[in-house]
């Protein structure tokens, strides 16, 4: 296996995602971030990082339904 990029500790992607270190580790214990485990730290794959987030990506429709949910838009609550 070759890897391009180096991998990324738990403290460099809490940085990029501007998460606390904790929230990192718990999308790991969900399942929702794949990582490498090496003794008692995880490391993450930049391209697993991509795909996480592009997986998490809200999309338009979603949003707008949700914010008419909130406000009470087109209909009752």
């Amino acid at each position: 296996m070759k890897y391009n990029d180096d991998l990324l500790t738990t403290e460099e992607v809490a940085k990029i995602l501007q998460v606390h270190v904790l929230t990192v580790y718990s999308y790991i214990r969900r399942g929702n971030l794949e990582a490498i485990r090496l003794g008692r730290a995880y490391r993450i794959i930049p391209q697993d990082l991509e795909l996480f987030i592009e997986s998490n990506r809200v999309k338009k429709a979603s949003v707008k339904a949700h914010s008419s949910a909130n406000t009470g838009i087109g209909g009752t609550r």
